[in-house]
């Protein structure tokens, strides 16, 4: 995989307002264990309309190294790969069909794919890998369905916004 050096200074800032993002959050208990609502989903989805596919590598980066920093390190890796995977499949249905973010109803189906990914995923990583209880993997499903229903909220205007002033400015990343 070779980036240009702007489109790698761009995963890279990105990666920074999604840990930012993240570290933007409210804990809650959830009987053994911690789950919380935060704006990391926001970035990456933001990030999905302005990069397209390499969002992964922003959310992967930004989302894991904010569980490495902040108490969440038993989730570092399934972040990782969660996260990677939910900005990666955002950026790749935004990006679809040349509408290069431009869209917003391909964003919009992009951000729930992308927020389907991400809540599953944690589900999944609750029970499968961190052996939680099934009552403690449903609970989690709240703050992952909050957590993205703000990032859909928030994200498509704003990220509409963001390609408006991209566009505008043509600015490119090739």
């Amino acid at each position: 995989m070779r980036f240009k050096t702007k489109r790698l200074v761009v995963i890279a800032l990105l990666a920074a307002i999604c840990y930012v993002g993240t570290l933007i959050n409210i804990r809650i208990p959830i009987g053994p264990t911690q789950s919380m609502i935060h704006l990391g989903t926001t970035a990456i989805f933001v990030a999905a309309v302005i990069i397209g596919k390499d969002a992964g590598l922003a959310g992967a980066i930004g989302c894991s190294i904010f569980d490495l920093l902040n108490g969440f390190a038993a989730y570092t890796i399934q972040t990782f790969v969660i996260k990677g995977l939910t900005g990666y499949v955002a950026g790749t249905i935004a990006f679809a069909k040349e509408k290069e973010g431009n869209s917003i109803k391909y964003n919009l189906i992009a951000f729930i794919a992308g927020g389907l990914v991400s809540i599953s995923g944690y589900f999944l990583n609750n029970l499968l890998f961190l052996g939680r209880t099934w009552a403690v993997a449903i609970s989690s499903l709240g703050t992952s369905l909050i957590t993205t229903t703000i990032g859909i909220i928030i994200a498509i205007p704003l990220a509409s916004a963001i390609k408006k002033v991209m566009n505008k400015s043509n600015f490119k990343l090739q």
